[in-house]
């Protein structure tokens, strides 16, 4: 039975959301797999019955006013996070003593399985950095991404959750995303949300979005339509209230929640705009100001942080305009690629 250590990014939950899907593929196939990560992240897994070590440090990004800040501040302190992470991790590694260590944007793992020689997969959303903005940030952010560029190069497999052309160590497997365990009908029904026509605001794993949010609330109630209700999920602050918002706090099955959905909107994260790619969703994605990986990410759906003033026509325009699901299985391809690396033997089952 190869043993894997699998090390998640503490920052939001879609890295958590999706590990758990291609821990849990991993294991179908044979392998023993011990998770670890830290902060939200780890306690969101083991709420849902994964065991994870809690070892990572990583801060999340500071946003204010729906925009992307103090960008260097958050990379002298991710580097130092990941300083304090190393001793921790080499020492989860020794007692585990894995085959192959696979890291979800987790880094201290690949930094220790690389002085011991033991394989090393890693998972990126994001090949390039670009969240700098002063002069000062873009000095720090080039010596980071080069440092991120020559990881990704020395890896035994660059995993990417998108659709793509694979080549060298990069290997492109989809979409990973959990399923609906819920009818629309019975997600709506266990989270004791009224009949009408749901608008879905995911807020980031996270926590932040409570202002967008907000602006969600405030635009829906000039949509033409009296049976139109807000749900929100992901707040992990003070609760949003209002004529007919339901403050659902943090949830276990989002991605019931986004199926059963009329229309979600998102601060563009990659989990919730999969999910509702899958479920055939109508989606509205609104990114931080400045937060490339969320930029690009809706981008490549024709949104931009400039839409935020145009919340009631989007909103009015997609609401219940459903599309046809698409199919993701790329925990499929991505379990039968990191097994591969320790034999044929493990690569199928």
């Amino acid at each position: 039975m190869p043993r894997i250590l699998y090390g998640v990014s503490p920052i939001g939950l879609g890295h958590a959301t999706r590990s758990m899907v291609l821990s849990e593929e991993l294991r179908r196939r044979g392998a023993e797999v011990r998770l670890f990560s830290g902060g939200k992240a780890g306690e969101f897994m083991r709420e849902r019955g994964f065991e994870v070590d809690s070892v990572v440090d990583d801060p999340v990004p500071h946003v204010s006013d729906l925009e992307m800040d103090r960008v260097a501040l958050w990379y002298v302190r991710s580097w130092l996070a990941n300083r304090r992470t190393i001793p921790r991790t080499r020492r989860l590694l020794d007692a585990f003593q894995p085959d192959l260590v696979v890291c979800d944007e987790e880094f201290s793992g690949i930094v220790v399985a690389e002085d011991r020689g033991i394989r090393r997969v890693f998972m990126a959303d994001e090949l390039h950095l670009g969240f700098a903005r002063t002069w000062f940030a873009r000095k720090i952010e080039s010596r980071v991404d080069r440092w991120y560029t020559e990881l990704q190069a020395s890896v035994d497999l660059l995993l990417i959750p998108e659709q793509g052309r694979s080549g060298g160590n990069r290997r492109y497997v989809g979409p990973i995303v959990r399923s609906p365990t819920k009818s629309p009908a019975e997600a709506r029904a266990a989270y004791g949300l009224p009949p009408g026509r749901m608008v879905l605001f995911a807020t980031s794993g996270s926590g932040l979005g409570r202002e967008l949010a907000l602006k969600v609330r405030d635009a829906l109630s000039s949509v033409d339509d009296k049976d139109a209700f807000l749900a929100v999920t992901g707040n992990r602050g003070t609760r949003i209230s209002g004529e007919r918002v339901y403050d659902l706090g943090v949830v276990p099955d989002n991605q019931n929640l986004v199926a059963a959905a009329d229309l979600v909107v998102s601060t563009a994260g990659k989990s919730t705009i999969d999910e509702a790619a899958a479920a055939g969703t109508p989606i509205v994605v609104i990114p931080f100001r400045h937060h490339a990986e969320q930029e690009r990410n809706a981008a490549a759906l024709g949104y931009s942080a400039d839409d935020e003033s145009r919340l009631p026509a989007l909103i009015g325009a997609r609401l219940g305009r459903r599309m046809a699901p698409k199919k993701f299985d790329g925990e499929i391809e991505a379990s039968e690629a990191i097994l591969s690396l320790l034999g044929k033997d493990n690569a199928r089952a």
